[in-house]
């Protein structure tokens, strides 16, 4: 009898061994390579020269055609059909620029030695652009006039001023003195920016000291005035120079024109697609009729059948008034949503008869790439079978390279559009029927119900046996 249980139990360990070998007899498939035909469209890389990285910006027809909205199911290819490395990068929406120093026209103001600037009788002529071009004093001796400060003209600057740097040509090899320093837009009414900043141009026992610059909180006016103690001796200015402060930069965005629809049988609601995946920055919304003020509320979803997320109000205007016309302006707003719904108040009307309009702005993102292998090169996009791949700069450039300023990254430019496997790429793809796993089930099933067959016949015999 123990033979007997022995060999069952052979039995079934023979069956479990031979069903985990037919697991084990289907391995995963290794993943084939990602051809271009495997994507919906294309567009050509075009460049001059042959360097090793270059960096073009996204067109909008990659944004329109892509499954995801990451662009995962984006990669570049070269005459070889063979992926090269390439990385995407999202520019700064602005940018700041380096201070800079601009001479200032500067004029001499003549007075009597204890006269003070405010009683002086000036005169002065300007251009047509309203820049001063030359002043006079009326001062009635001239004789007894003595240079008691310096008028100058910032009315072209359009940004503000952070400091002064003065130059001067004193008789005196040393010079130490202080300055005062006023503004004005009217050359009437001044006011005070700094008092007693000190001037220094000393040489002694071989060592210089030199204090040329002044500084103070940005200010933007049209004129200054330069004086210093009665007592002190006259600054002979050969030159004067402005800093101007550091100045943001926004960059230009690219813009999307879309007609909205009313939402059927809701009064006051207007649905827009985009059509695309865009990375959306700012957006504009102009209203049908003129003289329209409405208070709104802005919506946004990925899908077509997800449910509205709020992303801005806004009061939103158009208007006749004094001769201009008067729009509201961009909504600032973040993402990649493409489906957005704008839903206005009615207490006051709405927006009358017609449609709203909508301009989507967004900064397109920079591919950098690699021209690995021949061109010609092309960015393929649209598929909703790959996977995003990621290629890091680091993997790309050593970090000593990357760390040089005079690395440049050459500009590509994109050309038209190309259709590779098609639209049909953009559908979701029809899994094949799993017949050899189908089989394996059968097999398994089978070898079940023979093992399950033979056990019960061995335990019917073993009872009979027993009986006996």
């Amino acid at each position: 009898m123990r033979e007997q249980s022995a060999t069952l139990n052979c039995i079934l360990l023979a069956g479990c061994l031979a069903a985990a070998s037919a697991f084990a007899a289907d391995p995963e498939k290794t993943a084939a390579p990602v051809t271009p035909l495997d994507f919906a469209y294309a567009v050509p890389l075009q460049f001059e020269g042959q360097d090793a990285l270059y960096q073009a910006t996204l067109p909008l027809s990659v944004y329109q055609h892509t499954v995801r909205s990451d662009l995962g199911d984006l990669r570049v290819f070269n005459a070889q059909g063979e992926v090269v490395p390439h990385m995407l990068r999202q520019p700064e929406r602005s940018s700041t620029t380096a201070p800079v120093l601009n001479k200032l026209a500067y004029f001499p103001l003549q007075g009597t030695d204890n006269a003070d600037l405010d009683q002086l009788s000036v005169r002065i002529k300007r251009n047509s652009a309203g820049t001063l071009i030359n002043i006079g004093s009326n001062a009635k001796y001239a004789a007894q006039t003595t240079l008691s400060g310096y008028l100058l003209d910032a009315s072209a600057f359009k940004q503000a001023i952070v400091a002064l740097e003065l130059d001067w040509k004193n008789n005196k090899e040393n010079f130490v003195g202080t300055l005062h320093i006023e503004y004005s837009d009217d050359l009437t009414n001044w006011r005070t920016l700094v008092h007693g900043a000190p001037l220094a141009n000393l040489q002694f026992g071989g060592h210089s000291l030199l204090q040329k610059r002044i500084e103070f909180p940005a200010l933007q006016a049209k004129y200054l005035r330069l004086s210093w103690p009665q007592q002190q001796a006259p600054l002979q200015l050969s030159s004067i120079s402005a800093e101007l402060a550091a100045e943001r930069v926004e960059a230009p965005l690219s813009w999307l024109p879309v007609n909205g629809d009313a939402v059927a049988g809701i009064t006051g609601e207007y649905q827009f697609d985009l059509g695309a995946h865009l990375p959306l920055q700012r957006i504009r919304i102009e209203l049908p009729q003129m003289n329209t003020l409405v208070q709104a509320t802005l919506f946004s979803r990925a899908r077509s059948g997800d449910t509205w997320r709020p992303a801005a109000n806004a009061l939103l205007y158009k208007l006749h008034h004094s001769g201009q016309d008067l729009n509201n302006p961009e909504i600032a707003v973040a993402g990649t949503h493409r489906y957005w719904l704008l839903r206005v108040e009615q207490k006051n009307g709405g927006i009358g008869t017609g449609l709203p309009k909508m301009q989507a702005g967004w900064q397109p993102h920079q591919l950098q790439f690699v021209t690995r292998g021949s061109a010609p090169f092309q960015i393929a996009y649209g598929s909703n079978e790959i996977k995003p791949a990621e290629f890091q700069m680091q993997n790309i450039l050593p970090a000593a390279v990357q760390d040089k300023p005079e690395l440049k990254i050459r500009s590509a430019q994109t050309g038209t559009a190309v259709m590779l496997g098609g639209a049909a790429k953009l559908s979701p793809a029809v899994p094949p029927l799993p017949w050899k796993k189908w089989g394996l089930w059968v097999v398994l099933g089978v070898a079940v119900l023979l093992l399950g067959g033979m056990a019960y016949r061995l335990v019917k015999q073993l009872e009979h046996h027993d009986n006996i």
